[in-house]
This record gives C-alpha cells, structure tokens and sequence, in this order.
C-alpha cells in the first residue's frame, strides 16, 4: 500500500490532526481560564452569603435569591466542566491519531470516520474540518 491516501498523504493528514489538537488545545486553554474565574466567583458569593447570614437572624430574601443565584452558577461550573472533558477528550483523539497515521497506519477513511463518531465539526467555529469539506459543511 503506497503512503499516499487520495491526494492527501498520511504524513499530511497526521499534521492536520496536531493542528487540530493544537486548536482544541487554544480552546480548552480559554475555557479552563472561563471556569477558574467562575469558580473563583462562586467562592466570593458563597463567603458573602455565609457573612449575610451570619449577621442576620430570620428569613431573608436576599440572601434566598444569592443562594438561587450560586446554585445557578454552580450548574453552569458543572456544564462547563463537561464541554472541557469533551475538548480534552477530542484534542487526546487527533493526537492519537496524528500518531497512528505517522506510524503508518490509518487512511483519510479514518481520519473521516473518527471526525464522524466524535462530531467533530461541531467543536470548531470558524476552523474547517476534513468531515466538514467532505460533506459540504465547512463551518469556516
């Protein structure tokens, strides 16, 4: 079998897969900083609202309304920290991959197949992925 797959090589196809990483990288970078700085957010409001509470006896709408207002964005914390296991999850897949393909093995086909199984068009804004030229969905 000849090292060539389609007009695309396997070498080059490998380094369309570090590029990829490298891009989900960039975006996992940008949004762990995102959900520090929620999460550091959710520390000061959780310390006022103890402190609120502490210095007041009795029901207290205010601070009800605080605590609606962490729980919120608690939740928000928590579905970030998925979409960054499912970037890290998809970042460590083109890697793999970038190394099988520079191993020798694996074609455009698995290339094609894996962006398929992870939707892998979707975790890109403005980037274009080998499944999106293929199927006329290039979202760049």
């Amino acid at each position: 079998m000849s090292d060539d797959t389609g007009d695309i090589s396997r070498p080059e196809l490998a380094e369309y897969c570090r590029t990829q990483a490298a891009i989900l990288a960039g975006h996992l970078d940008q949004r762990s900083t995102e959900l520090s700085d929620l999460l550091e957010e959710i520390e000061r409001d959780t310390a006022n609202a103890r402190a609120t509470l502490a210095e007041r006896s009795g029901p207290d709408t205010d601070a009800e309304a605080t605590i609606a207002e962490i729980e919120d964005k608690q939740e928000r914390a928590q579905a970030e920290q998925e979409e960054i296991d499912e970037y890290r999850a998809l970042a460590q897949g083109y890697t793999d991959l970038a190394e099988q393909l520079a191993e020798g093995s694996g074609d455009l086909e698995t290339v094609l197949e894996f962006e398929i199984e992870t939707d892998a068009p979707t975790y890109f804004d403005a980037e274009t992925t080998i499944l999106g030229v293929a199927t006329g969905e290039d979202r760049g």
